[in-house]
């Protein structure tokens, strides 16, 4: 096969085999775009596009945050009970509560898998027209996209 090769090389004018020799560098330059080079550069695109949104998330929730804590400092006075009124709103928001530990002025929650915005939402209703405190908010990534799990849930009135 290799003496075929050579023979075959060796029977093509100086011409032609300089033709050959571009054409092959050409090819070799193709393949090292289109094989290398550009599933490289679509695999940095992507990357730096996940960072950008994970950077945008991150300053939404940082933001949510900041309003969470502004907005506990309002002083609207519940006479219901925490119990009552946390059962009474979390249907709203699809708030599903695993565990729940009622204490003296205070109620202690833990939510398996909520959708981050409604928790957000329903935080903020708490607060807000319940005038509810967050004492304590402890909460890690779900596996789902979106949803996060909350380990523990401290209200006061």
């Amino acid at each position: 096969m290799k003496k075929q090769l050579m023979q075959y090389w060796r029977s093509l004018k100086e011409q032609e085999q300089q033709l050959v020799m571009i054409a092959g560098g050409v090819f070799i330059i193709f393949v090292l775009v289109m094989g290398i080079f550009r599933p490289l550069n679509n695999a940095i695109e992507k990357a730096q596009q996940s960072q950008i949104k994970q950077q945008e998330l991150l300053v939404w929730v940082d933001e949510s945050i900041v309003k969470l804590k502004a907005a506990g400092n309002t002083n609207v006075v519940s006479n219901t009970n925490l119990s009552q009124v946390v059962n009474s709103t979390r249907g709203r928001y699809q708030i599903d509560i695993s565990k729940m530990q009622p204490s003296t002025g205070s109620l202690r929650l833990t939510l398996d898998s909520v959708e981050f915005n409604q928790l957000i939402e329903w935080l903020d209703e708490l607060v807000n027209q319940h005038g509810l405190k967050i004492e304590n908010l402890d909460l890690s990534r779900d596996d789902k996209s979106g949803y996060v799990r909350v380990s523990r849930l401290v209200l006061e009135n």
